[in-house]
């Protein structure tokens, strides 16, 4: 099948719910500890409680993606590229990465190949 006829420029994978990926806000007060929905190398699905509905499209964030194992954590920035609920207490924030380090692509591409052959590809 061409890759043409897939939406997504990038694989994308959900991270194991016993060794979640965190992400860290960069700027402002740490007020949580967020967790990554989903990721790849063009971007990263941040769940975030509603006191976060401040952020709106198109802001520009700095984060702090820690991968789990023997994966250094990164430094990225991004632009809020979606906005969505998953509940009452939870959104879900697509963020577009426009900034990260040669390591930390290097480190986020081992991290989704790990998840790739665990069969934790999303659509």
């Amino acid at each position: 099948m061409p890759q043409s006829q897939d939406k997504r420029k990038f694989v994308r994978v959900v991270p194991e719910e016993n060794d979640p990926v965190e992400v860290h806000l960069m700027g402002s007060v740490l007020l949580d500890v967020l967790k990554a929905q989903d990721l790849s190398l063009g971007g990263i699905g941040i769940m975030a409680p509603d006191h976060f509905d401040e952020w709106d499209l198109n802001e520009k964030i700095e984060i702090l993606v820690a991968l789990p194992g023997d994966l250094a954590d990164f430094l990225a920035r991004g632009v809020i590229k979606q906005i969505g609920k998953k509940s009452k207490e939870l959104g879900i924030y697509g963020v577009q990465f426009t900034e990260i380090g040669p390591k930390g692509k290097q480190d986020l591409q081992v991290y989704i190949h790990r998840m790739e052959r665990k069969g934790r590809v999303t659509k």
